[in-house]
């Protein structure tokens, strides 16, 4: 098909370059794809135990059981495969310390790596995909100790010093993450303010940084010829000469920050440059920019999947645009100063859009602290950093450092204490479509003569938006694995059933996957109500208390969380909320879940929680109005619920299975899989789906699924 393609391009000659070129990116993604991110071509059982030899790459806990990632270097039954080995996330067994660098022996139960997928949540399986981990498992048996690797490489080596001389020093993450490109020493809170004031881009290791570091090594080197009076043949080209070093310590240092997308991006810019300039073209600075891009792409073309290649290459060519007409050296400091705050505005009017689109919203005052913060980072700071690692491994200047430590820490907290509603501005109705929107806005508004074609799109969009029909309800089906947290809405009001699970003690879904839902649809939580105390359905109880929404319990929990749910109806907009329980004899905790239906535009939900048949049937035998459009499967899809009964009883459209991906009961059970087939119900799993989202209007509902639209071709099972 490809050569039938060029063929065709060859007889269209205009068209030959541009053919050409698309299939050799074709060709790219599919060799990078099967060799580097596609995973093995060994078939795992998830029931079948094999010996496998691995190598510790990184530990996540201090403590049996350990949680780590490792390189799998060889599976039992599997052939070795020429591609590098792929990696896996374990839960190891141990009675000795495991540690970076083990090579260990062990029985593994395997099985393909496999997150939950919600809307407006960060994707782990995309993450996962990055970095080249295919497999999640547990240890089964005995721990083999087989070797272990000391990985002291220059890279360590280097952030081992750098951490050791800015140690004792309060803001030592902003130094080690200026001198390495690793920002793992940034804490929660810091990225959160950092990115309230805009200053989140300063610790990327960009075009300044790298400009300034080959900078240092070209004049360096210059000097360092001159003062030694060093005799060199005429016929060499010094500055050639001069510009290898500097680029040499460019690449070292990119090299330092392992390679990070920004870096690279400057680094491979700055080469196309050299390489351009010295074979005697004119260095064009598109020319420079494209080549660059290509180059990364070609290395990596799934670094498309990184946010940081969109707002590095695009700040470069915003600033490209407008330097081409406003940069002139020979300008007075005030010119000069209107110059940056141009720069400033264009860069802040670019990537407006792309900081909507993956923030959800910007910074307002960081357009005015960068006209600050830049230079005095970019020109005096990282400078002074330079040299203060330099001489530190000569002389003992920690004082040095310390001097600028508290004028630095000092005007930090004074940004900190302007008010949060100075510093971050919230848009979160900002989707992909609207992205598009505004950059062929912008282009349309820079490039074109008559400046009101700009209006067209605009145009468009607004009138599209306003002719798609608006839903009168929807509800959110989250995938949280085994556990069940469920959300109703309507006209910017919610209701929440049930929270999901706690891991480890410490680990929910409510604020990375609860919260993000609620604040990017802009809704009220009006009340909550929890099915039963049990792990699976309860576990996110107190980061949501945390959250500040403890009072939504008291509707349906007046009597606290430890007694039955308050029999009661309420209005959530247009909608009849009713709740109530089966009224069993010694009823088990299951038993004792809290229902809920919800009626309203000749449509309801029933809610089940873990009901058992036994629960069912009472149900059925007092003839509680239990026909519902939707279903919440009862205990997941547990053998022990679903009866024949209660599905006639209910007769439902839809009935959603809220279960975990292979997990340890293999919900929905083949039984209840079966029962519901025989009465022709539609059967959705949230283990299949990830996140299932139904939106209702007038005379319709419409099925989102979260693993299917939210979901690259490659991610696809």
């Amino acid at each position: 098909m490809s050569f039938a393609v060029l063929l065709a391009g060859a007889y269209f000659k205009p068209f030959l370059t541009l053919l050409s070129g698309f299939i050799c990116a074709i060709l790219v993604v599919i060799f990078h794809y099967f060799v580097f991110y596609s995973i093995s071509d060994c078939q795992i059982d998830y029931q079948q135990s094999r010996l496998v030899r691995f190598e510790v790459v990184e530990t996540y806990s201090e403590q049996s059981p350990y949680y780590i990632k490792a390189s799998l270097k060889h599976i039992e039954s599997c052939p070795t495969s020429i591609r590098p080995a792929p990696n896996a996330m374990l839960s190891i067994t141990s009675d000795k310390p495991v540690t970076s660098g083990d090579e260990l022996s062990a029985v593994l139960k395997l099985k393909p790596y496999r997150s939950v997928k919600n809307f407006y949540s960060f994707s782990r399986e995309r993450q996962a995909l990055l970095e080249r981990v295919f497999y999640k498992g547990r240890s089964v048996g005995e721990i083999s100790y087989l070797n272990h690797h000391q990985y002291d490489s220059l890279r360590v080596s280097y952030r081992t010093y750098i951490d050791k001389i800015t140690a004792n020093t309060r803001l030592q993450w902003l130094y080690y993450a200026l001198l390495t490109g690793d920002k793992s020493k940034i804490g929660y809170e810091d990225r959160k303010h950092l990115r309230e004031i805009g200053l989140s881009h300063l610790l990327a290791i960009s075009g300044l940084h790298i400009g300034l570091i080959f900078a240092v090594g070209f004049y360096s080197s210059k000097w360092l010829l001159r003062v030694s009076h060093f005799r060199v043949s005429q016929s060499i080209q010094l500055n050639k000469l001069f510009v290898v070093i500097g680029f040499s310590c460019s690449l070292v240092y990119v090299y330092l920050s392992d390679f990070i997308v920004s870096a690279s991006r400057a680094l491979l810019m700055l080469g196309c440059y050299l390489v351009i300039y010295n074979l005697g073209k004119n260095p064009v600075r598109w020319r420079s920019i494209l080549y660059a891009l290509s180059v990364v792409l070609f290395i990596d073309p799934f670094t498309l999947l990184n946010p940081g290649l969109y707002f590095s290459f695009l700040a470069v060519m915003v600033i490209f645009l407008l330097t081409k007409k406003t940069i002139n050296l020979s300008l007075s400091f005030l010119k000069r100063f209107v110059q940056l705050l141009q720069v400033q505005c264009a860069l802040f009017v670019g990537l407006l859009p792309l900081s909507l689109y993956y923030f959800s919203g910007t910074s307002v005052i960081g357009l005015l602290i960068n006209l600050i913060a830049v230079p005095l980072v970019g020109v005096l700071l990282l400078p002074l950093l330079i040299f203060y690692s330099l001489i530190s491994s000569l002389l003992d200047i920690s004082g040095l450092l310390s001097l600028i430590d508290i004028a630095l820490y000092f005007s930090y907290q004074l940004l900190l204490s302007i008010p949060n509603d100075w510093r971050w501005l919230s848009f979160n109705e900002f989707n992909f479509s609207l992205l598009i929107i505004s950059y062929i806005t912008l282009l349309l508004l820079y490039f074109s003569p008559n400046k009101y074609v700009c209006l067209i799109p605009v145009c468009i969009y607004a009138v599209d938006s306003k002719l798609q029909p608006e839903a009168k309800f929807q509800l959110d089906v989250f995938d949280v694995g085994h556990g069940l947290m469920v959300m109703v809405s309507s006209k910017n009001k919610a209701i929440i059933y049930d929270l999901g699970p706690q891991y480890f003690g410490r680990y929910d879904y409510v604020h990375r996957v609860l919260l993000n839902n609620i604040n990017k649809q802009q809704l009220s939580v009006i009340a909550t109500i929890i099915s039963h105390l049990d792990n699976d359905h309860s576990g996110g109880l107190a980061s949501w208390k945390e959250a500040g929404y403890q009072h939504t319990l008291a509707t349906f929990h007046p009597q606290g969380l430890l007694n039955k749910c308050k029999t009661t109806t309420i209005k959530l907009a247009e909608l009849n909320i009713r709740s109530f329980t089966a009224k069993v004899e010694k009823a088990s905790r299951n038993d004792q879940s809290c229902l809920l239906k919800v009626t309203g535009f000749n449509y309801s939900l029933l809610l089940t929680g873990d009901i058992s048949a036994a629960a069912e049937a009472k149900l059925v035998e007092e003839e509680v109005d239990l026909r519902a459009t939707i279903l919440i499967s009862p205990h997941h899809g547990s053998n022990t619920s679903s009866s024949y009964e209660f599905i006639d009883a209910v007769n439902p459209e839809v009935v959603i299975h809220s279960s975990a991906y292979q997990g340890q009961w293999h919900f929905p059970h083949p039984e209840v899989v079966n029962r519901y087939n025989q009465h022709h119900i539609q059967q959705l799993s949230t283990a299949k789906y990830g996140h299932i989202r139904i939106k209702f209007y007038s005379d319709t509902y419409r099925l989102e699924f979260a693993r299917e639209q939210e979901s690259y071709w490659f991610e696809q099972d």
